[in-house]
């Protein structure tokens, strides 16, 4: 789908009462969420007198009660009360095997049987792992492990700024980089700048600078205004929008990006903690064939095995990054115990090499493929103004479209959270039909999802459906 036909069906929702599922419909999937995950509902309660809300993990569905899960295999996972779920959660984005992809949980197995998990020192993986990140992403001559997405944020932002001798840093509103204190800034929604900073002081927020997307005005003009105030250090943006494509850029926004870093002498940033593979072997800079200075990566070059997350780019820019003590030296400080450790750098080499001889990235693209085109066609035989989009194997669907709700719409706060509970009780209905998703709006696919995973997803559709004609 182009990109403005998605602005406009985004538009066609938002401006219109949104389509929730009927009251009684949602009583009946309440309770018979209840009816089926009994222990999950137990674990809960006991969680809430323990971890703070109950739930550690910011993707689970809360309402009524996060799903607690027990095991994962290919495109399933299986709740503690034994219920099956096709998922599209899949961690957060990083499976694209598939769920305890067998050939790489052997090769994982076997190191921590042979040579322990983590010893504090450098491995032989660490080199063979970035070695086949090069191959497939040549902007990347020089590279650095990390614990997470954030902290390679963090990293990739002290890196830019020790080598251009500049302060600000430019953030694509709506997107997500982690939860560092700079970048806790215009998340989710663009323009909602400090709304999610508590705890944060403003000074940590002074230098990041908040600009639309795909608005090339204000791009420009948060350059000309820093001139005099630092400088921009970089832009920092996710390729395909913010949010993994929540929020779409235009096909040449990209492009625009880079020329502007390339005019200011500043960096562009590009996250690709979601995209890195899943757009292809290439990530979502081959896939728009545009070269970032440096590139962030998370989970992702883990496959979903933990302390997963680092840093690429430019041979001359990352040369600043530190590299052990090194007296008064002007570099960017940077650490972790359990950076590079055995396990992540074995994993993210194997990884590679299984992406690379199943042509995962590709099968899992073309299942998405197979599930936008039936779902979009269950929306218009139904005539609902719902309708699904997808960047290579990253669906999105759309049903109340909160995250589309501009700040300067009528009632705007008071209608993402009346549209994001109705999304939610969608998201419920979903779980009771074996499907789970992220966010209500988010589904990312892996090579594991087959024709009966997908038959099973478009059946759970129409089952929702049914219930809104009803």
């Amino acid at each position: 789908m182009e990109y403005e036909e998605i602005v406009r069906r985004l538009r066609n929702i938002v401006t219109n009462p949104p389509i929730g599922l009927p009251k009684e419909k949602v009583k009946e999937i309440m309770a018979k969420y209840r009816d089926q995950c009994p222990r999950s509902e137990e674990a809960f309660d006991e969680a809430k007198r323990l971890i703070p809300g109950g739930v550690e993990h910011n993707l689970s569905l809360n309402k009524p009660f996060p799903i607690v899960m027990d095991k994962a295999e290919g495109c399933k996972v299986w709740d503690i009360d034994g219920n099956e779920y096709i998922d599209y959660l899949m961690c957060g984005g990083p499976i694209i095997l598939g769920h305890n992809y067998p050939p790489l949980r052997d090769k994982i197995i076997e190191l921590i049987r042979e040579k322990g998990p983590s010893h504090g020192v450098t491995s032989e993986y660490e080199v063979k792992a970035i070695k086949l990140i090069q191959k497939h992403m040549p902007s990347i001559e020089m590279f650095r492990f990390f614990q997470s997405g954030t902290e390679a944020v963090m990293a990739a932002l002290r890196i830019a700024r020790v080598f251009t001798d500049k302060v600000k840093i430019i953030k694509i509103g709506g997107s997500y980089h982690g939860w560092s204190d700079q970048m806790v800034y215009g998340m989710h929604i663009p323009g909602t700048g400090p709304l999610e900073a508590s705890g944060i002081p403003k000074e940590c927020l002074k230098h990041t600078i908040e600009v639309p997307p795909n608005n090339e005005k204000k791009l420009r003009r948060a350059f000309e205004k820093s001139e005099a105030k630092g400088g921009v250090a970089a832009v920092i943006l996710e390729p395909v929008g913010g949010e993994s494509g929540t929020h779409p850029v235009k096909p040449d926004w990209n492009k625009i990006v880079r020329e502007y870093c390339d005019q200011f002498d500043s960096l562009l940033i590009f996250d690709e903690v979601v995209t890195g593979f899943r757009m292809g072997m290439g990530g979502a800079q081959g896939y728009f064939n545009v070269k970032p200075d440096l590139t962030v990566f998370g989970k992702i070059i883990g496959h979903g095995y933990p302390s997963a997350g680092g840093v690429g780019g430019r041979r001359d820019v990352m040369s600043v990054c530190a590299a052990g003590v090194e007296g008064l030296k002007k570099r960017a400080y940077v650490g972790g115990t359990l950076a590079a450790n055995p396990i992540t750098t074995a994993a993210c080499y194997w990884t590679i090499k299984f992406l690379e001889e199943t042509n995962a990235p590709e099968k899992a693209a073309a299942a998405a493929d197979k599930i936008t085109a039936g779902m979009n066609d269950i929306f218009e035989r139904a005539d609902l103004p719902f309708f699904v989009y997808n960047f290579k194997s990253i669906i999105h669907y759309e049903t109340t479209s909160f995250f589309a709700v501009r700040l300067d719409d009528k009632d705007a706060l008071n209608q993402i959270n009346l549209r994001r509970q109705l999304a939610e009780e969608y998201q419920a209905a979903l779980i009771i039909n074996g499907i789970n998703v992220l966010a209500g709006t988010r589904m990312y696919v892996s090579m594991a999802h087959d024709d009966n995973a997908i038959q099973k997803t478009l059946t759970a559709w129409e089952n929702i459906v049914k219930m809104i004609k009803s």
